[in-house]
Formats: C-alpha cells, sequence, structure tokens
C-alpha cells in the first residue's frame, strides 16, 4: 500500500525527508514506525536521543521483514525472509546486515532493495485513471 497522502504532513518534510519519501511512495504491506524523534523533546531520555530512529516494515513482494535505524550515529537496514516462522534456525541465518555512515547511503540501497515495490504497475495507473473519471 502506497502511503503518498502522509507525505503532506509537514513532520515528515523535516528529518529523514528522503528516507519517508521513499518508504511511503514505495508499496509496502505494513510500516510500523516506532521513532523517537517524533516525540516531543520532554518525553525523550538518553536511550531515545541515541536512537531516534527504529521503523520495521514487512514486504512481500520482496519476501521480506525489515528494521531501519539510525542508532549511536550509525544508519542501518537488517533484513530477513518474511516466510519463514521467526523461530527456526532458517529465519535466523537469512538475516542480512547493511551499515552506512549517511542517510544518502543508506537510502540508496533501500532503494535498490525496494526496487521491485517502487515500480508503478500498469493495473495502478489504469486504475487512478478510471477513478478520476468518475
Amino acid at each position: 500500500m502506497r502511503r503518498t497522502e502522509y507525505l503532506q504532513n509537514p513532520k515528515y518534510k523535516t528529518k529523514y525527508r528522503e528516507l519517508y519519501k521513499l518508504i511511503f511512495t514505495a508499496d509496502i504491506d505494513d510500516i510500523s514506525d516506532f521513532s523517537n524523534w517524533l516525540r516531543n523533546s520532554e518525553e525523550q531520555d538518553i536511550i531515545t536521543l541515541r536512537r531516534p530512529l527504529w521503523i520495521v516494515m514487512e514486504v512481500s513482494e520482496i519476501n521480506k521483514r525489515m528494521w531501519i535505524s539510525h542508532e549511536y550515529g550509525e544508519f542501518k537496514i537488517t533484513t530477513a525472509q518474511l516466510d519463514l516462522n521467526v523461530d527456526s534456525k532458517e529465519y535466523h541465518e537469512s538475516y542480512q546486515w547493511y551499515s552506512f555512515s549517511t542517510q544518502r547511503d543508506l537510502c540508496s540501497k533501500l532503494r535498490e532493495l525496494l526496487e521491485p515495490c517502487l515500480e508503478v504497475k500498469k493495473e495502478e495507473i489504469e486504475k487512478d485513471i478510471v477513478d478520476d473519471m468518475y
């Protein structure tokens, strides 16, 4: 499900702008945003300041569960196969880790991983055209 309407919210036009633009325009089944940077400054403690970004996504089109984080100054993407039992050895062996020093590098790798989800399908375009006609 694409969430382009979320991009109208001013809070997503500040910090991590490119990352949110990327995930909200991709066709992602489930996004859970546990990011601490969205909280009021009064609610933050030392832990929340050290981990400002924490997003969990499930993307069935590429069969991945993904964690995106910014912890202690390092950007990270972790992936695992979505179709395996979480308690299985195979699931834990399917983990892949990527670390980046900049948000730009993180977005570049995420764009590569989400490539199939970023393509607008012909059916979606036709449906939008039909919806706009009525």
